[in-house]
């Protein structure tokens, strides 16, 4: 302060701020905004290999949205599900959309393997033929003699055998009911026409996926009009959801806010100053933060936003204490006020600091994201405070006396007299109340619950799933090998377990590469397997005599059989001619480890599938279970995190000011954190590793409001006023936090509001000895 010069400090704020606008102005023109869950969760601690295919497998889910038209015929399904692809279509969101599934498609495939048929075998095949050869014939022949054998007679010249067309047949693991090439769907009241669309970008960026709501709902009134029903369902559906639950949150705290603290302002300063100086000292630290964050991590989180938006109230403190520091002498100015408040604000700003470097210290991109934007938002405000106002501030004086400021002083006088003189019930109250909380707090650690879709949304993609079993479940298995031939065989092993679990109904189907290339090896094996079986034992000679082929037909047969014995299919060769879903299945060979992921739909019983990471090669891959197992592990090291700034916070007051001093301002966080924590349990809220962090907050606040008035000496009055503003622009914030309809957002909200109300109620009763026991001796004095 003694070398303290406001034009001089006011000019680097402005310096500062323009540096920071100017990189803003190239930062915030890019894709700036991250809207899709799975970008809140951490892939730090995984192996780099499940990372991957961990990454993969999500994008399979990531841009895919199903759709069914639904009537009470399966002619008035497919008329909606036309008209839909159409709306659809036009709407450009969509890279593909499929209704008809494509005959050519099949064709090519069909006619780029058919050259390798003999060496292409289905597992249920191979088996009939080792064990049982004349079941094959058999079957065939029962095939031919069906409704559909027309339709199999029109292959049976070149694959008299049929061999490839259970081959390829078996591509599919679950039979759809085709009409007109519509996949058609059905229960017990309705027929259901299938569209299947991939977004153009998995960046799933906020515009898109308002457009994509939009379009949902749109679709739905059109097709209902129209005398039909559509379900819809997708993780786009999901994330557009949350999205705009954030967008009305981010807006509902911003404006809630922002109105709560003019509000406070003008019925407390009666000045447009105060309001414009708040506003820009809560402007600055929230752009300063904005483009900061987006500057080091590339795009923010929209959740980032939302608790970005509770800052405004936090960043108000600042300005509101040296505000109101103005009330407490007559002969006030900046530059005295700044220097009786500075070491309060300082030591104020040192705490919430720390509380957000806890946030930092997680594995979680989000909560990395909250604690950097939420700590630069802060300083940035707490800087314009110290260097600006001062300047601005000159020659301004309040010619009041607020009406909220007797309220404050009334209660900072009495509210301490009347605990003091109940303290023992009052204490042992708070210990019943606190004790009987923490014993029925209960941790909860789910993942799921960084998202909280409506029930109807929930309700749909469960019927869809009941109806179209086809989209992989959250959980897979990843296979590895030392080569190509170790990793087919330990992938072998893991199918035949999991085709003995489908037989038990544990699961719908899976889906495995090796359940559809064979490996050369294999493919010699299949071959043998015909030619002693079925070709050189004369089976298949007599069955085509049988069914007419003449002498010439037949050796035609068995001249392409032998000549194809050299034919070797690929792994690279095979993956060109499926779809993208089997292509993704594949994650390659590198660094002599071949990989690839075993996807498993309509999973029944998820314990008799984690046995089988026993197998070798194979590991269990449920991101959701790892995620909330990391939330678990991350509760506890954010418990001693806690206790950790606890004890730092403790040390450095405890030298500042002694450590008897030092206890006493650190009773106030103690307290309020035991409180927010029995209200938790009581109220029955959700504790995970989001309130522990949020706890980290109460400290830095505690400790702010504890300081204040162990520093207040003579000016309790204006520091009661500083103090219950800032209380009370934070709860606003912090309160409307507690109103999310996301799980953890709510309990974020609620366990800082709990803490914030806590610590106001006992930050005044700090130095009641000190303060009230000489005035209370004068008072009895004079009565005598």
């Amino acid at each position: 302060m003694n070398v303290y010069h406001p034009k001089l400090t006011a000019g680097f704020w402005l310096v500062g701020m323009l540096v920071i606008c100017v990189l803003g102005s190239q930062a915030l023109t890019k894709d700036w905004l991250e809207t899709s869950f799975l970008a809140l969760l951490p892939t730090n601690e995984q192996q780099p290999e499940i990372a991957k295919a961990t990454l993969q497998h999500n994008q399979l889910l990531n841009r895919k949205v199903v759709w069914l038209a639904g009537a009470a015929t399966s002619h008035e399904a497919i008329v909606h599900a036309q008209k839909l692809k159409q709306q659809l279509e036009q709407s450009q969101l969509f890279n593909k959309v499929v209704l008809e599934f494509p005959q050519q498609q099949y064709i090519k495939q069909y006619q780029q393997l058919f050259p390798y048929r003999y060496q292409l075998l289905d597992a249920q095949t191979q088996a009939i033929l080792a064990t049982k050869p004349d079941e094959l014939i058999k079957q065939n022949l029962e095939i031919l003699n069906s409704p559909i054998g027309q339709m199999q007679a029109a292959s049976l010249e070149s694959d008299p055998s049929l061999i490839f067309s259970r081959y390829f047949s078996a591509q599919n693991p679950i039979k759809l009911n085709l009409e007109q090439g519509i996949v058609v769907l059905s229960d017990q009241h309705r027929f259901w026409a299938l569209l299947l669309t991939d977004l153009q970008d998995e960046r799933l960026q906020l515009d898109k996926l308002e457009t994509l709501s939009s379009l949902v709902d749109s679709a739905t009134e059109q097709v209902k009009a129209a005398g039909g029903e559509l379900l819809v369902s997708g993780m786009p559906l999901f994330t557009a959801h949350g999205a705009q639950s954030a967008k009305q949150e981010i807006s509902t705290v911003g404006i809630g806010s922002s109105l709560g603290i003019i509000v406070l302002l003008w019925a407390t300063f009666r000045s447009v100053r105060p309001l414009l100086l708040s506003s820009l000292a809560i402007g600055s630290g929230l752009l300063a933060a904005l483009v900061i964050c987006v500057l080091f991590f590339g795009k923010i989180h929209i959740l980032t936003l939302v608790f970005g938006a509770s800052l405004i109230g936090v960043a108000d403190d600042y300005a509101q204490h040296f505000l109101c520091d103005s009330f407490g002498e007559k002969d006030w100015n900046p530059r005295k006020g700044l220097k009786f408040i500075l070491p309060g604000l300082s030591l104020g700003l040192a705490s919430n600091l720390l509380s957000y470097a806890g946030l930092g210290f997680s594995p979680f991109p989000g909560l990395q994201e909250v604690a950097l934007f939420s700590a630069m938002g802060l300083l940035v405000a707490w800087l314009t405070v110290v260097l600006l106002f001062p300047l601005l501030l000159t020659g301004f004086t309040f010619d009041h006396e607020p009406g909220i400021l007797k309220l404050t002083t009334y209660w900072e006088q009495h509210w301490p007299l009347w605990v003091n003189k109940n303290r023992r019930w009052l204490g042992l109250m708070l210990a019943v109340f606190i004790a009987g909380g923490l014993w029925i707090l209960t941790p909860q650690d789910d993942v799921r619950l960084l998202q909280s879709p409506p029930a109807e949304l929930l309700r749909t993609a469960d019927k869809i799933r009941q109806l179209f079993p086809m989209s992989p479940d959250n959980p897979f298995f990843l296979v590895s090998g030392k080569d190509q031939a170790d990793w087919h065989q330990n992938e072998q092993t893991l199918l035949k377990r999991l085709d003995a679990l489908k037989q038990q109904k544990t699961l719908t189907a899976y889906e495995g590469l090796s359940g559809y290339w064979p490996d050369a090896d294999q493919q010699q094996q299949n071959y043998r397997l015909l030619k002693r079986n079925l070709y050189d034992s004369g089976l298949l000679e007599r069955y085509m005599t049988d069914l007419g082929f003449d002498r010439t037909a037949v050796k035609s047969e068995y001249k392409q059989f032998a000549g194809a014995e050299s034919n070797t299919l690929t792994l690279p060769e095979w993956l060109a001619t499926v779809d993208e879903t089997k292509q993704q299945l594949w994650l390659g060979c590198d660094q002599g480890r071949c990989q690839s992921t075993v996807t498993l739909i309509g999973i029944n019983n998820i314990s008799a599938l984690t046995v089988l990471q026993d197998l070798p090669g194979v590991v269990w891959v449920d991101q959701v279970e790892s995620v909330s197992s990391l939330f678990a592990r991350y509760r506890i090291r954010a418990s001693g995190l806690l206790l950790a700034a606890f004890c730092l916070a403790s040390l450095g007051l405890g030298y500042k000011f002694g450590w008897r001093n030092g206890v006493t301002i650190m009773s106030v966080p103690v307290v309020s954190l035991a409180v927010s924590l029995a209200m938790s349990g009581w109220f029955d809220q959700l504790f995970s590793l989001f309130n522990l962090f949020a706890l980290l907050l109460v400290l830095g606040i505690g400790v702010d409001y504890g300081l204040f008035f162990f520093m207040a000496g003579d000016r309790r009055a204006s520091t009661s006023l500083g103090v219950t503003l800032s209380a009370l622009t934070t709860l606003l914030a912090f309160g409307l936090l507690a109103t999310s309809s996301t799980e953890i957002v709510h309990a974020f909200g609620f366990t800082v509001t709990a803490g914030i109300v806590t610590a106001l109620l006992c930050a005044p009763l700090i130095g009641l000895k000190v303060i009230y026991s000489p005035r209370r001796h004068e008072e009895h004095e004079e009565k005598t």
